[in-house]
Order: C-alpha cells, then structure tokens, then sequence
C-alpha cells in the first residue's frame, strides 16, 4: 500500500511516517507538511490512501479535501484529526472522506483502519451524531456569527426579524446557550465554525 500524509505538525507527521513503514501492509508511505508540497508529490506519484489533517497551516483540510474531489485523484482520503465533533465527522464524509479517525487512537488500530479503507470498507472512529440544527437553523448560526445586525440578517436570508428571532430562540435553546458569545464557543466546540 501506497501512504501520503498531509499533516502542518513536522514531529507527529515524520513519527506517524517512521510507524506505519514498520507495517508489512505498508511499503511507501511519504509525509509533506506543506500543502503545495502535497500537490506536487500527488502529481508526480500515484497513491493508495491520503492521511489528511484538518488544522493546515495556511489552509483547511476542508478546502484540499473539495479540491481533490474536483480532481478525482485514484486514492482514498482518511481524515486523521484531533478534533472530534459530530459536525467535522459529517462535513468531512459528506465531502467524500472515507473514514474520520482521531488521533488518540494507537497506532495498530490505525492501521487495521487504514487496510480496511484500502479494501473499500468504510470507517468512522464513532458513530455521527445527528446535527441538532436545521439547515435553516444553521444559516441563522453562520449569519448571527458575522456581527451583522439581526435586521440585515433577516433582510441576507429573505425572513422577516419575527421568524429570524424564532429561530434563534431555537438555536439557543438546542444548543443550551444564553448569549452570542457562549454561541460563538459551542459553535466552535461543535463544529460549525471552521478551524482558523
């Protein structure tokens, strides 16, 4: 099996390297930890599985992870994060991940994950938890998190401020939040703000 790793932490990416190249499963494996770097490798080498962060440096996993699904590279893409929220896990397979691990998990666990990605099953680390949001609801979050003020708001999404201040008493009361900056901390804790 063919490995890239695409990861901005230099220590974890060359160790997790020097790890999976001990696997008999394993018999290239490379790790860059710039994502023009990733481009360049990817276009020169073909490759069985991608191991891809979503913190980049200069960048979002998210965003390479839309951009190789426009280029349809032949591998597959397994997101290996710290980040652990439901939200993450859904948008990353939703984008054509095929499969969400974290990093807590030990190495020969990763790797029976990694072979039974490369074998066609697919995988997640826990179960997806449904989002508690309507996708109205969610546009509603995204918007309250600009600082534009509720009249705007109401005046981008096309609602009057009576059904935009419904829904936000929806969203707070679902996410047990009393005030936008509480808002602010559990939208990032779950995922709906991305990664700076």
């Amino acid at each position: 099996m063919k490995i890239i790793i695409l990861d901005d932490h230099k220590i974890f990416g060359e160790s997790l390297q020097n790890i999976l190249l001990e696997s008999d499963d394993i018999n290239i494996c490379d790790f860059v930890s710039d994502v023009g770097e990733f481009y360049n490798k990817i276009e020169a080498k073909a490759y069985d599985i991608c191991l891809l962060d979503i913190n980049l440096d200069k960048s979002s996993g998210f965003e390479v992870l839309k951009d190789l699904r426009t280029k349809k590279k032949g591998f597959k893409i397994l997101i290996l994060s710290s980040y652990t929220n439901p939200i993450y896990k859904k948008k990353a397979l939703d984008l054509g991940a095929a499969g969400y691990i974290s990093k807590s998990i030990d190495s020969k666990s990763l790797i029976e994950k990694i072979c039974q990605i490369n074998d066609g099953l697919l995988t997640c680390d826990e179960n997806l938890i449904e989002n508690p949001l309507t996708k109205r609801e969610e546009e509603v979050l995204k918007a309250l998190l600009t600082g534009e003020t509720n009249t705007q708001i109401a005046k981008d999404l096309f609602i009057s401020e009576r059904t935009l201040y419904h829904h936000i008493e929806n969203i707070y009361e679902k996410l047990g939040v009393e005030n936008k900056v509480e808002l602010y901390g559990k939208a990032l804790e779950l995922g709906y703000v991305d990664p700076v």
